[in-house]
């Protein structure tokens, strides 16, 4: 960090100086308190949550290319096979808000570890059904895999939260996202180029290794971060011994967290769904469902384009021509890595120095949007359409599928991170509605794809896309415009922000 750190004291006349950031929350002077770690300890647990989510992300869509074989073994055709992305989105979207209260009840990191362990038995699952009558049990794999897999994503904004300050948590979600939504588009890549050329089970068996690897890692490296700043006595006694603690935090995990009874454990089951119906998040959701989801359509249904014959708008490519392809989502998954970093923090603070006085307002946040989801996602749906509907150029292809991937995936951790500073006593159940209000549209759009080409042509339906992604913007310019307003209309103890904190002058 460039930024010097200043502790505010209300005795004190903060200077008027704008390279100063102040520490928001304040920590507690208790040296067990997650804020105190040193930066060593937060980034090597930051590591391994982003290795968890990228390991989880590409377990279950793994088997996205390898559709040719899998068509001629259980007899179905491309988009039912494209069935098996769909049932692994549906896990991804369910699976959250079933790991959110047993997280509070046997700790965050007990559960990512456990939800690793499972995502591997679900990968061999899914390697051993190479019967012709495997194929339900084949998309119950994926359904399970992204069931498991998506849970260090949607836990990982609640440890985030406890071990970072407010001006360093948008690079920390620009980090945790990106390994998620990376893990998405690698994991499809790897598993075309590893089994081009070998029966289509290798997809799957190679991610074992790697989730087998992630699981140790965890195990050695992932510590329990949560931690009561207001009433210290309340904290558990955690065991100082490397064994005894890897014991204590992973299988006997209610031991290093804090007691909760049955009824403040369904409180957290439903609190997702309070948050889900509260204005600002369906708001905000309204955007995710749109701007993301229209990537997730995109990305779902490539390799259903483009190993079509060019006479149903496609360009015959094999599977090592389709992973080839991929590399336009790495390309722009980089750039919005860099983007992301260079911004993500530094513009919302410079808004708050220059226009309020040093004070915090997480709409903030919501003004690096402005180019990606307004501009260059539109841009890319529409060179897209433009593509198949004329039978463009594959390179003109895969500009479309680079600015789509660049606009889409940019929204990502801001829209969550906004959501979770809108509900900061409950991230990671903020976290899980704005990931399941993203996948949504994705988990959907297999089954009703040919229907509306058929309607209005490919051209039209990518283009009515791009239209929908603009009026899709709109809905972040009324957070940024009257976000204050809206963020009041909730249900009661939900609405905890840390709107009003001095960042810096």
């Amino acid at each position: 960090m460039s930024d010097s750190i200043k502790v505010p004291d209300e005795s004190i006349t903060p200077p008027d100086q704008t390279s100063e950031v102040w520490l928001v929350p304040q920590p507690s002077s208790d040296p067990k308190d997650p804020l105190n770690w040193s930066s060593r300890r937060k980034y090597l647990i930051l590591a391994v949550l982003c290795l968890a989510s990228f390991s989880g992300a590409i377990a279950p869509l793994s088997g996205q290319l390898n559709l040719e074989q899998q068509e001629k073994i259980y007899h179905k055709s491309k988009v039912e096979e494209q069935y098996n992305n769909s049932a692994a989105l549906a896990g991804m979207a369910g699976g959250p808000f079933f790991f959110a209260p047993i997280a509070r009840c046997v700790g965050r990191s007990s559960v990512i570890f456990w939800c690793i362990v499972f995502t591997t038995v679900c990968q061999i699952w899914a390697a051993v059904m190479t019967h012709h009558n495997d194929y339900i049990a084949f998309i119950m794999s994926r359904l399970f895999a992204g069931f498991f897999g998506a849970t260090p994503t949607t836990i990982g904004p609640r440890m985030l939260n406890d071990l970072f300050f407010l001006h360093q948590r948008g690079r920390a979600f620009t980090a945790l996202h990106m390994a998620f939504l990376f893990g998405t588009i690698a994991g499809p890549t790897f598993s075309g180029f590893v089994s081009a050329n070998s029966f289509f089970p290798v997809e799957f068996w190679w991610t074992v290794g790697l989730l087998g690897a992630t699981a140790i890692l965890a195990f050695l490296f992932l510590e329990e971060t949560g931690f009561d700043r207001d009433r210290l006595e309340n904290n558990p006694v955690i065991p100082e011994g490397y064994i005894k603690n890897r014991i204590a935090t992973f299988f006997f995990g209610q031991r290093v967290v804090q007691p909760t009874t049955l009824k403040e454990t369904m409180k957290i089951a439903i609190t997702p769904f309070k948050i889900g119906i509260c204005p600002v998040t369906i708001i905000m959701g309204i955007f995710t469902l749109i701007s993301f989801g229209f990537y997730v359509g995109v990305n779902a249904l490539v390799p259903v384009w483009v190993q079509k014959p060019p006479s149903e708008y496609g360009y015959g490519f094999t599977l090592k021509q389709n992973a080839a392809f991929t590399f336009c989502h790495w390309i722009g998954i980089i750039i919005v890595q860099i983007y992301s970093h260079a911004i993500n923090d530094r513009i919302p603070l410079a808004l708050a120095r220059r226009f309020n006085k040093g004070i915090w307002k997480p709409e903030y946040r919501l003004h690096v949007l402005w180019i990606p989801s307004l501009i260059l996602n539109p841009i890319g749906l529409g060179i897209f359409g433009a593509t198949l509907q004329y039978h463009l150029h594959y390179m003109v292809l895969a500009l479309a599928v680079f600015l789509v991937t660049i606009g889409s995936l940019a929204s990502v951790p801001v829209t969550v991170n906004y959501v979770v500073e809108c509900f900061t006593g409950y991230p990671a159940e903020a976290g899980i509605v704005i990931g399941a209000y993203r996948i949504v549209y994705g988990l959907t759009i297999s089954f009703y794809i040919n229907p509306w080409v058929a309607a209005v042509g490919v051209g039209w339906v990518y283009g009515m896309m791009a239209f929908f992604a603009v009026f899709s913007f709109f809905f972040v310019m009324l957070l940024m415009w009257k976000g204050e307003v809206i963020r009041q209309w909730q249900f009661r103890g939900l609405g905890k922000t840390e709107e009003g904190e001095v960042v810096g002058r």
